[in-house]
Order: C-alpha cells, then structure tokens, then sequence
C-alpha cells in the first residue's frame, strides 16, 4: 500500500553522508601563472627625449605593474618612465593572473641631467620646483572648515563635496592630526610622513593598529614616522597622488590614493576612498 511504499525506501544516516562528502576531492583551480615569457618587456628612448623610456610588456593581455627605480611607479601594458637626473636605473616588471606572479628586469643608463623634465606645474606646487629649496611641508589646515569631511561614494549631484558632515576650524584637537607633517621632495619624488608618534584613523581600522584607542569618535593610534617613502603624480581626467608603503595623509580609512581637487603653492584640497567603500572622504592641507 501507499504507506508501506513511503517506507520501503532506504535512508541515509548522516554519517554516511559524510563519509560519501569526505571521499569527494576537491581541487580549486585558479588558472595557469604566467610564465617567464610573460614577464618580459622592450625599452626604448622615446623619439622626442633620451630621457623618457617607453616601455611595453611581452603580454598587454597581463595585469602589469611598473617599478622605474627613480621612486615612481606605474600600471599597464605601455607604459613611459622619465628620468630627470643622469644614472642608471633598474625597471622592475610583474605580472599578475589568477594563478600567481612573475618579475623580470632591466636596467637604463641616463646619460645626462634634463631637469625640464621637473617643469610639471603641479611639481612646482607641491615640491616648490627646481628653483626652490627641493621639498615643501604640508600639514592639516586645522582653522580652515572642511579640512576633514566625508560624503557619499558615488557622488550625488553635489558633486565632489563632504555632504554629509564637514569638520568645523579646530574640531580635532588631540587626536593626532594637527601634528602630522607630509613632506614632498622634488629628487626621486621622495615622500616622508612624519607623525609625532600617532595618527588619526577611521574606527573600522582600529583592530589594525594596534595600541589605539577611541578619540573624539573614532581612534587615535600609535605610529611611526614613516621615511623614505614615494609619491607619483598621475595626471588626466582626474590628477591623482599616490603615496607608497604604509604611509597616507590625514584622516587614514584605507586607500593611499589621492585625487587632487584643488592647488595652489599654499593649499590643497584632496579627495579619496574608504577601504570598504560607500564613503568618499575630504582633506584640506596648507604649507608649514
């Protein structure tokens, strides 16, 4: 009959059904690495200047990111490095697919010092140019309003402005924000962070740092100067600072990535990113 059909069934004790799931292998694939051949790249001096070598990866169908040896670096198949100053320089490439990385190098010999190639409007106010003493020191623009801010990301149709709250002059005081300096050197665009021991950083990074604590509601955190570093100027649609190793500007949530939304010798008004998205944040600087 029907109840006994229901019944007449075996079943399958859980434990058999692990023991089926445990004798199933799985083996992610994550897709071939990239090969020597992969890694390889051509240089070349571009045809209006010695100066500036044009590079271009064996694979453009490749993630491919540049280290030029002079303190900059770049992403991309075709690529140009300039260099300012006489030397030999070693160009780093690697490659990047799903099943890991591959590196290759060469180096380029510059024959002669080109310091037009320093002539870029944007190094002059940031660095104080060729003509100045070779770095510029820039700190929060604490009395200014609006020197730290958030709103939407993407933006509304306010544009690119902290909408949904804005720092009054002085509303941070004591949270290791005000004593930061960033300073920009023109020679090998070397970028040095220096704290005074700590920093200002957003809450949800907290766990990150390790002896911070909560300060006017979010976390001042211990840290060190950070030296040495580098910052690469990228311009078009947007131009764009990108600041190397573990050291940022202003109130940190993640990215290093700096979109420039105004300049000048004194000032600059930054925009940039959150490390889980959703929020653009806004920084002002001024000039020591």
């Amino acid at each position: 009959d029907l109840h006994r059909r229901r019944h007449s069934f075996p079943t399958r004790r859980s434990s058999d059904l692990l023991a089926l799931v445990a004798c199933q292998k799985y083996e992610p694939s994550l897709g071939p690495a990239p090969t020597d051949a992969d890694a390889q790249f051509t240089m070349a001096p571009s045809a209006a200047n010695a100066n500036i070598i044009e590079l271009s990866a064996s694979n453009p169908n490749i993630q491919c990111v540049w280290d030029f040896g002079n303190g900059t670096k770049a992403q991309g198949a075709n690529v140009t490095a300039t260099y300012p100053y006489a030397g030999t320089y070693t160009i780093k490439l690697t490659v990047f697919a799903k099943g890991g990385s591959r590196s290759s190098s060469q180096q380029v010999t510059i024959a002669n010092d080109d310091l037009g190639l320093l002539n870029n409007p944007f190094y002059t106010m940031l660095t104080g140019g060729v003509s100045g003493p070779g770095y510029k020191v820039w700190i929060v623009d604490s009395a200014a309003a609006g020197h730290m801010g958030v709103g939407p990301d993407p933006e509304s149709a306010l544009g690119a402005t902290p909408e949904w709250w804005a720092a009054g002059a002085g509303e941070k005081p004591g949270c290791g924000l005000y004593d930061d300096q960033y300073i920009f050197h023109l020679n090998a665009f070397k970028f040095d962070m220096i704290t005074n021991g700590d920093v200002y950083i957003h809450n949800s990074l907290a766990a990150s740092f390790p002896g911070s604590f909560q300060n006017l509601g979010d976390f001042t955190a211990p840290f060190d100067n950070q030296m040495d570093q580098s910052w690469l100027l990228t311009e078009g649609t947007d131009n764009t600072i990108t600041i190397s190793g573990n050291a940022f500007m202003g109130f940190f949530t993640g990215p290093r990535v700096y979109r420039i939304l105004s300049i000048t010798d004194s000032t600059m008004h930054l925009q940039y990113g959150h490390h889980a998205g959703g929020l653009k944040w806004y920084l002002k600087l001024k000039t020591l």
